[in-house]
């Protein structure tokens, strides 16, 4: 599955700021013929009138900017400085969609909420009611490699409005996402470090439950080990903490009752495109690890990948298979063909202790399709290896939001650090999947659900109106 990164860059850079009339305002770096202006001639689409390649993107990214101009209050322009080239690194399956953050970060200006705390410079201006520096305030950049073959194989950036971007890339959610890491979603330093040993107004709002603290009321040691502790990170922000039920739906929850050293419920990730929805479905029974042939399709015995071995031992159970070598769906398909009830695909990745969502399209397969960690998977694989009866059973709990602990919104803290993602995105067993998480989402709305109300808890406020919640599209 393609992995879609949005990056938000914690350096403490230069100077900036401005004075202007409350707009997001964005200022065009790309040298002649290239990026924003690359002179490259194109068809219209998706209400994008832009007849080249450069007019097309730049006509996004100023349609991100009006949109967040609507939705904040302030006074003083928001000056965006914008590039549009290659971000090395990219694979076919993997890439850097965009990076942003502010350009500048200054404390105890007039009017600040909090002493000795770090404000990116947008919202400090905000705050304080006037220009505290001059130049720009938030810097952005795309990665131009995905147009052209070298990033993502033959999936290319998506340039309309209309959310019919299919397997490419929508450039107007990923826009929206990157301009709010350079309104506040972001940290003055390379987390778990402060800048000048003072936390940023993020820090203020990151609660360890583990802990009971937030990390501006932690040392450096016990933000490190707070860093990874995956799951219990989460968003101390009432605003966000309100509006949790209107955008959240329960939570879908792998829960083994037996043996009792594996009894909990487990974190579980989804099928996109195939399968009976698991949040519709309900499943119960024994987990039967899947044993199969090891050849060119698959070459463990365990992926799931060709002939079952114990085929016998499938029908009406729950069937186990390793992540890896063929696609999701044909794991899924060979499951079902073998009498499954459900799949349960291990992730091979130990780096995360998040389970991943499964990309593929299919119309045939109806079985519940999930996934856990490779850490749970482990552990369910030591039971099952000493033959124990591995009892579970897929169900919604009406008492829990998908992505939330004890009625808090989960950051992403994956269980080995990811600079750039980790604790200033939401986690990802959110559902639906949310704006400002790590990676961008086919099912993702053109507008900014719950990321306004983490911006309100951090001081930006709406301009007056009535109507219609702040974060609808």
């Amino acid at each position: 599955m393609r992995r879609l990164l949005l990056v938000s860059l914690l350096s403490l850079l230069a100077t900036s700021a401005f004075a202007g009339t409350g707009r997001v305002v964005i200022v065009n770096t790309d040298p002649a013929g290239v990026g924003f202006n690359d002179p490259t001639p194109v068809e219209p689409v998706g209400g994008n009138s832009g007849t080249t390649l450069g007019k097309q993107r730049l006509n996004v990214f100023e349609a991100a900017a009006e949109r967040w101009s609507a939705i904040l209050d302030t006074n003083v322009n928001v000056i965006v400085q914008a590039s549009f080239s290659p971000i090395p690194g990219c694979t076919e399956t993997d890439a850097i969609l965009g990076q942003a953050g502010p350009l500048r970060w200054v404390r105890d200006f007039a009017n600040a909420p909090k002493a000795n705390t770090w404000y990116p410079v947008a919202l400090a201006n905000k705050l304080s009611g006037s220009d505290l520096d001059t130049g720009n305030d938030i810097i952005v950049r795309f990665n131009a490699d995905v147009d052209n073959n070298v990033c993502l194989g033959e999936s290319n950036w998506y340039y309309g409005f209309d959310g019919n971007n299919g397997t490419h890339s929508d450039l107007f959610v990923v826009t929206l996402h990157e301009i709010a890491h350079g309104l506040g979603i972001s940290g003055a330093a390379t987390a778990p470090n402060f800048s000048q040993g003072r936390p940023a107004v993020f820090d203020t709002l990151t609660l360890d439950l583990s802990a009971g603290r937030t990390w501006n009321q932690m040392n450096d040691n016990e933000r490190r080990l707070s860093l990874t502790n995956t799951g219990n990170v989460v968003w101390n922000g009432e605003h966000v903490k309100q509006m949790v039920g209107r955008w959240l739906q329960p939570v879908t929850t792998l829960n083994i009752s037996e043996p009792q050293v594996l009894a909990r419920d487990y974190d579980l990730g989804f099928a996109g495109g195939f399968g009976a929805r698991p949040n519709l479905s309900a499943f119960s029974g024994s987990i039967v690890r899947v044993t199969d042939v090891a050849d060119t399709d698959g070459p463990t015995t365990f992926d799931g990948c060709t002939a079952y071995t114990n085929v016998d031992a499938i029908p009406g159970k729950v069937a186990m298979v390793d992540r890896g070598t063929c696609t999701f769906v044909v794991k899924a398909r060979n499951a079902q063909a073998a009498g499954a009830t459900a799949l349960i695909v291990v992730d091979n990745n130990k780096d995360t202790c998040i389970p991943p969502a499964m990309g593929g399209e299919a119309t045939d397969i109806t079985i519940p399709v999930i996934s856990i960690s490779q850490t749970d998977g482990d552990i369910i694989k030591t039971q099952l290896a000493a033959n124990a009866n591995v009892n579970a059973s897929l169900r919604n709990d009406p008492t829990q939001l998908a992505g939330t602990k004890n009625g808090y919104l989960r950051l992403y803290a994956p269980c080995t650090n990811d600079p750039g993602s980790s604790t200033h995105h939401w986690d990802v067993t959110a559902t639906p999947n949310l704006l400002m998480e790590p990676s961008v989402n086919s099912d993702l709305l053109h507008g900014v659900d719950l990321t306004v109300y983490q911006l309100l808890d951090m001081g930006w406020s709406l301009p007056p109106r009535t109507g219609r919640p702040a974060g609808k599209r």
